[in-house]
């Protein structure tokens, strides 16, 4: 039976279970990052890869340090899945673990309703499972970021002072301008079509009826149902979905679970794990090109996609995109390019792609003694498989007597080497005008600070029952640091170096096994250990050096002078918060110790506070942010310090609650500060933690008036045309984003407003370039049907358009007139009710941002149409 680890020894886990998992040592003492985790029945999968990112440092000290980038979203199951890491991290790394051992069980059940095919007690491979986490958790931590290069830090108030040198851009607002008086409509999404019913203002086992929007009476997010995802290529940008979730990126989803339980496993099965398929809906991290090429786990797919994966149109190349980032895309996400050579013109084309893993092979022996083939050689069709079947079998031969493993090195060799594309794989030239015989390389465009190197192992070729795995020994550096240099597209002016920090190792066969990690901790680097679902236990290296990796985690070492930033901002930021502390004390009436609290953010007391608002100039004291201050202690470049993405349009903290706005930063000395801007750039300087008074009445008077639609459209929502005749169409897409608006909880920071704004009605997607009804949509997947009250309350509220009217609840039936006799009292605003109608108008909150002032000087204290906008005609729009 697994036991846990405590001072060095193997406790039975029976001594261990009367405690609950909440047990303090014989002797007292703490041990931080060595806690076991609980086999929940074949969940070693698991375990694995959670001890692996728990030993991931940037992971855990993101999540016990930044808590303010996640704990404040709504409920959802990715939200929750953000929790349960804090958790798990917490309890393994706090100030009080006192506990052996874990169960992860809130974690796993938000992953088995993130992706179905984790459901039940079948067996489930790790490296899935990493995916899964990483993409979910990157989905809802991503951030839009501006381009630093591009702001200027001149316009600020006194207390926000340049950092770095200012250019012509200024710093980005919360949202977008708009014109005076009129609204146009968004642009189109870039994703596609609805396919399926929007639920987000109910549960997800209930649908919605296409001539409704059925808002519940209870406001909260649906608590149960799937995330279910489908693939794209790019993470960076987001794509809209009908239930309002981003497809940014590729997870797996239900449709894959053909290989989830090989075995037959029941619940009551021992806890033995073997790897499974992935399932064919996509990955949850973006696949190298090679993968989508070759397929995850078929050695011998052929690459028929090959041309597709790597031509792109120079317009497409060109398209600018916003940029999202996240701790999970700071950490492990790396650029991979991909070069296709014409054999016959000798032109290149060049795909630069992300990559959040590298998959590699393992080189047969003949790979290995063979050189790089010769590139200006014949390629043909017939003599080159002809050559590689001879090859194979001498490899197989020699394999057999010679064979003494390969190294990691070799397997990124195999992943980096040339690939000739003849025959069905032939490749399509754009400049030749037809399939010609090509050449492909991939190199590395940027290494990741953390380098997850997954080796494939397992192969399947038409069926489970045909399922292999290559246990052929792989060596690794242990003690030694991995170079990369020899694999990166242009040569580094210095070695770019890892060292190993993790690997999990699965043992058995296809039938049945079991994982296990091992992981080096963090505060004696030369101390391994390995973690065994409850038992841990210390390990020598020359024990991790034999274990059979499948999944590789290496750290990427820092520079020397970045090893001595790091410890010179501790330094300072330790001595910063006692000279802050001893001025507290010393003042005439000082403060007790629980009105201080902690300096360093985590948890302020009423005085430091309101010493943060106004600090006394004889502190000299400047504040960054504690997301800056992950990325300098725990990655070889932070990049520029990010205080501007704090920073409202009036250069103060664009906040609504002032506890909220002091959480995100620590202090430091102005010397320091100095010395940083100078190494690393960003900015701007910030002296003060004030929040906004303006963005204060921004949030207010946008919080006001979703509740007040809310409230607007439960009133006069119904399932028919209501008391007008007509049918008002409404993309299905926006719809969905209005449903997530309105359902979430009140925005505490201005940054969130562009986030969580559906932005104006867009019916554009739904007409072709003439203005016609594009054909093939389907109601209820494409659009829905709303009343004419409901219709003016969106035109009122967010504006857009143009108003598609019909007699029928169909696209394509006749159009009807505009019914502008049934626009809601509530909303005139000339009528009785014009504080409400001001209130709710975007023009109001969007454009004015609650400024009265401003609104009356602009609109008046009415305005005539207040929907006759061009993007939304009076006159009904005929099919």
């Amino acid at each position: 039976m697994h036991g846990g680890y405590e001072d060095g020894r193997a406790v039975n886990s029976n001594s261990m279970a009367q405690y609950g998992g909440s047990s303090t040592s014989s002797k007292g003492r703490v041990r931080k990052g060595l806690l076991g985790l609980t086999n929940l029945g074949n969940t070693c999968f698991m375990n694995s890869v959670l001890q692996c990112l728990s030993h991931t440092h940037g992971m855990q000290k993101y999540f016990r340090l930044c808590s303010h980038d996640y704990s404040a979203k709504g409920p959802s199951s990715r939200q929750r899945l953000l929790m349960s890491f804090a958790h798990w991290f917490e309890r393994d790394w706090g100030t009080d673990v006192s506990a052996l051992y874990h169960s992860p069980e809130d974690i796993l059940r938000c992953v088995q309703q993130l992706n179905p095919i984790f459901q039940g007690y079948s067996q489930q491979d790790a490296q899935e499972f990493l995916r899964c986490v990483l993409d979910n958790m990157h989905e809802e931590l991503r951030r839009e970021v501006p381009d630093v290069a591009g702001l200027s830090f001149s316009g600020l108030r006194p207390r926000i002072e340049v950092g770095t040198s200012s250019s012509s851009a200024s710093l980005p607002g919360p949202e977008g301008s708009n014109g005076a008086s009129a609204r146009p409509a968004s642009a189109s999404p870039s994703g596609s079509a609805a396919r399926q019913l929007m639920q987000l203002c109910q549960t997800a086992e209930v649908d919605t009826d296409a001539g409704e929007i059925r808002l519940p009476t209870v406001r909260q997010a649906p608590g149960t149902g799937s995330e279910t995802r489908t693939g794209s290529s790019d993470r960076g940008a987001p794509n809209a979905t009908p239930n309002g979730e981003d497809t940014s990126s590729a997870a797996s989803s239900s449709s894959g679970g053909q290989y989830s339980s090989p075995n037959g496993c029941a619940a009551n099965a021992s806890p033995t794990c073997s790897p499974i398929a992935p399932c064919g809906t996509g990955k949850a991290t973006a696949r190298t090109p090679r993968e989508r090429q070759l397929g995850q786990d078929d050695e011998n797919t052929a690459m028929s996609d090959a041309p597709r994966a790597i031509e792109k149109k120079p317009s497409e190349a060109g398209q600018q995109r916003p940029h999202y980032a996240s701790i999970i895309s700071e950490l492990f996400e790396g650029h991979v390019v991909s070069a296709v050579r014409c054999l016959e013109c000798q032109r290149t084309s060049r795909t630069t792609e992300p990559l959040y893993d590298v998959s590699v092979q393992i080189p047969n022996p003949s790979e290995l003694s063979s050189s790089a083939p010769d590139l200006e050689r014949e390629v043909s069709g017939r003599n080159l498989g002809f050559t590689n079947m001879l090859s194979s079998v001498a490899g197989k031969v020699k394999g057999l007597i010679y064979d003494k493993g390969v190294d990691i090195t070799d397997c990124l060799r195999k992943f980096c080497a040339p690939e000739y594309l003849v025959g069905k794989e032939k490749y399509e030239c754009e400049h030749c005008k037809r399939k010609t015989d090509g050449e492909r390389r991939l190199v590395f465009k940027e290494l990741p600070e953390v380098l997850c190197i997954h080796i494939k192992r397992f192969r399947y070729d038409s069926s489970w029952f045909n399922a292999q795995k290559n246990s052929r020994v792989v060596t690794f550096p242990v003690t030694k640091h991995l170079d990369m240099s020899p694999f990166l597209d242009e040569p580094p002016p210095h070695s770019v170096e890892y060292r190993l920090v993790g690997l999990i190792q699965h043992i058995g066969s296809m039938g049945g096994g079991h994982y296990v990690s091992y992981c080096q901790h963090k505060r004696k680097t030369q101390e391994w250990f390995e973690f065994d679902d409850l038992q841990v236990r210390a390990v020598s290296a020359d024990v991790v050096e034999k274990a059979e990796p499948y999944v590789l985690f290496y750290q990427r070492l820092p520079s020397k002078a970045a090893r001595a930033e790091r410890q010179n901002f501790k330094t300072d930021r330790k001595k910063t918060e006692a000279t802050i502390r001893d001025y507290l004390l010393s003042l005439p009436d000082p403060p007790p110790e629980k009105m201080i609290g902690n300096a360093d953010g985590r948890n302020l007391g009423p005085a430091l506070q309101k010493l943060y608002r106004n600090p006394p100039t004889c502190l000299d004291v400047v504040f960054v942010s504690k997301r800056w201050y992950v990325r300098l202690a725990c990655m070889s470049e932070p990049g520029p310090i990010d205080n501007y993405e704090y920073i409202c349009p009036h250069g103060l903290l664009g906040s609504a609650v002032l506890e909220a706005a002091l959480e995100p930063f620590m202090p430091i000395s102005r010397s320091r500060y100095e010395v940083l801007i100078a190494t690393y750039g960003g900015g701007p300087m910030i002296r003060a933690l004030d929040i906004c008074p303006q963005c204060q009445r921004h949030l207010q008077v946008f919080n006001d008036r979703k509740q007040t639609e809310y409230e607007l459209v439960t009133k006069y929502d119904t399932k028919t045309t209501g008391e007008g005749h007509g049918w008002y169409l409404v993309d299905a897409v926006w719809v969905n984003k209005w449903k997530r608006y309105v359902r979430s909880d009140p925005i505490t920071e201005i940054h969130d407003i562009s986030a969580t704004a559906p932005g104006p009605v867009n019916n554009g997607r739904l007409l072709d370039k003439h203005g016609e009804p594009r054909s093939g949509l389907k109601l209820r997947i494409d659009y829905i049907g709303v009343n004419a009250r409901v219709w003016w309350l969106f035109m009122h509220v967010h504006g857009g358009g143009p108003a598609l009217c019909r007699q029928e609840l169909d696209l394509y039936s006749e159009g009807h007139r505009l019914e502008t006799e049934l626009m809601l009292e509530e909303l005139k605003l000339n009528g009785p009710h014009h504080h409400v109608a001001r209130a709710t108008s975007w023009e109001f909150v969007e454009q004015c941002k609650g400024d009265i002032e401003m609104f009356e000087q602009q609109y008046g204290r009415g305005r005539a149409s207040p929907v006759a906008t061009p993007s939304s005609p009076v006159e009904a729009f005929q099919s």
